[in-house]
C-alpha cells in the first residue's frame, strides 16, 4: 500500500509540475490561418491485417492553417504513424510467434473550428494514404504474403488545449491508425 500512494503521490508530481509551468494564457486561434500545429500521439492501434489484444501505436503529425472559413480554419498536412502487434500459440507442443508492423503514410485535412477560448482548438477531418504490414511468422506459413501495401483511408476529431503560446495537449479518435491517441502538441507561428 505504500508503495502505491508513492507511485501516485510521483505521478502527481510528473504532471502536475509541468502543467503549473506551462499554464498561462494560450493563444486565442491556435489553428488559425498561417499557423503549423506538430503534434505526436500513441495509442491502441488497428490491427489492419492480424494481431490480437493490445497493439500500441505511435503517431507524428503536422497540420497547417491555410483558409479561413467562416469561424475556424482548413488546415492541410500529413501524418506518419507506425505500429506493432503479436500472437503467440502453439501447435503440437511447439511455441510460434506471429508478427505484423505497420507503416502509414497518410495526407490529411481537417476542420478547426474558432470558439475563442484561449488555447482550445477542436477539430474533425479525413485523410487518405498508404499503408505498408510486414508480416513474419518464422517460416511457419511458407505460403502467406510477408508485406501487404494498400490504400489507407482515415477520419478522425480531436481536441487540443494549449496552455501557452507553444505547448498543449491532443486527444484524437476515429478510424486515423489508432482508435483512439493522447500526446503533445507545438505551435508553430508565423
Amino acid at each position: 500500500m505504500k508503495n502505491l500512494k508513492a507511485i501516485v503521490l510521483l505521478l502527481v508530481l510528473i504532471t502536475g509540475i509541468p502543467l503549473i509551468a506551462f499554464s498561462g494564457n494560450g493563444p486565442a486561434d491556435p489553428a488559425g490561418k498561417g499557423n503549423g500545429i506538430l503534434g505526436f500521439g500513441f495509442g491502441p492501434a488497428i490491427p489492419f491485417y492480424g494481431g490480437e489484444g493490445f497493439g500500441p501505436a505511435f503517431m507524428v503529425h503536422y497540420d497547417h492553417g491555410i483558409w479561413q472559413a467562416g469561424p475556424g480554419t482548413i488546415s492541410l498536412g500529413g501524418q506518419i504513424g507506425t505500429s506493432f502487434f503479436w500472437h503467440n500459440y502453439s501447435h503440437k507442443e511447439v511455441q510460434y510467434r506471429d508478427n505484423w508492423t505497420n507503416l502509414a503514410f497518410v495526407f490529411r485535412g481537417a476542420y478547426h473550428y474558432g470558439w475563442k477560448v484561449p488555447g482550445l482548438d477542436t477539430y474533425a477531418g479525413f485523410g487518405g494514404g498508404t499503408l505498408v504490414s510486414m508480416y513474419n511468422d518464422g517460416g511457419y506459413y511458407p505460403d502467406k504474403q510477408p508485406t501487404h501495401v494498400s490504400y489507407l483511408p482515415t477520419a478522425f476529431m480531436g481536441a487540443s488545449y494549449f496552455f501557452n503560446d507553444v505547448v498543449g495537449v491532443n486527444a484524437e479518435c476515429g478510424y486515423n491508425f489508432a482508435f483512439i491517441s493522447i500526446g503533445l502538441n507545438f505551435r508553430l507561428t508565423r
